[in-house]
């Protein structure tokens, strides 16, 4: 299914970065010195996660997907040296997955105040979570996505004109920010725009002033909303829903924000 490969992809570079972990061993031998490394972490379910993106690759790049299960095959032989081109790899795949696309399809509307929040969101629900490209995000929180020189309100009303999506992340900080407000009203005069507003859990609709229109808007900690959110981009982008990965990743994007963000405290609704 489309995007399918740049998600595997994306699972496999995250449990490699956050659960494996290279140990440099130094070792004397009589009266030489050298170094060895051992590889450390979860291998098994490193390998269950590889296997799943070489069966997704086998038929678009069957080169790559040759390459990347002879080093899967050969990794008891030489540990770092197959643990290292593994990475190679696959940063490879998830940069030729991210170069296809043309245009930016979700737009986010945030408060750089809120930027902890909303880069877990990203990488979570929408990256690891849904299977959506980093490409195919708009988030001034990327500084590629608006170059020295450029005039950012163009930038923005462009990419909100090209995208599918309009994600408002309502906070103390957005209603605040005159940037932001006129964001959510440039992104209601769009007609054929999906705009989904998601509010803080730590404010109220009664709080949000002139924000308060968006009465179909969702706590971000809402796991039944979050979850309506993935079925709905999965269905939209033809994407294959792996629902088990998805709630592993909604956990802990909840929890992140319960743990790490006392300003938003999760609300009784979890």
């Amino acid at each position: 299914m489309k995007n399918n490969i740049y998600k595997l992809a994306c699972e496999c570079q995250y449990f490699a970065n956050n659960h494996i972990e290279i140990k440099r061993n130094i070792i004397q031998y009589s009266n030489v010195i050298y170094t060895d490394y051992d590889v450390l972490g979860n291998i098994k379910q490193y390998e269950i996660l590889l296997k799943k993106l070489c069966d997704s690759i086998e038929k678009k790049y069957p080169q790559i997907f040759w390459l990347l299960k002879s080093h899967i095959d050969n990794y008891d032989n030489g540990q770092i040296i197959h643990f290292s081109s593994i990475q190679a790899i696959v940063d490879c795949i998830v940069s030729l997955e991210e170069n296809t696309t043309e245009r930016k399809k979700i737009f986010i509307s945030h408060s750089s105040d809120d930027k902890e929040v909303i880069k877990k969101f990203i990488e979570k629900i929408l990256m690891l979570g849904c299977g959506v490209k980093r490409t195919d995000i708009f988030c001034t929180l990327d500084h590629t996505t608006i170059r020295t020189g450029d005039d950012f309100r163009n930038v923005i009303i462009e990419n909100m004109k090209s995208c599918d999506y309009v994600l408002c992340f309502i906070s103390n900080n957005y209603r605040d920010s005159e940037v932001c407000q006129n964001e959510m009203g440039a992104a209601w005069a769009f007609n054929d725009k999906r705009v989904l507003p998601f509010k803080f859990p730590n404010i109220q609709f009664s709080e949000i002033g002139f924000l308060n229109v968006v009465k179909q808007g969702a706590d971000i900690t809402d796991r039944s909303k979050l979850d309506e959110l993935h079925e709905e981009l999965s269905k939209f982008y033809d994407i294959q829903p792996d629902w088990k990965n998805f709630n592993d990743q909604k956990e802990d994007f909840i929890n992140f924000v319960n743990k790490n963000q006392n300003d938003y405290a999760l609300s009784d609704n979890i």
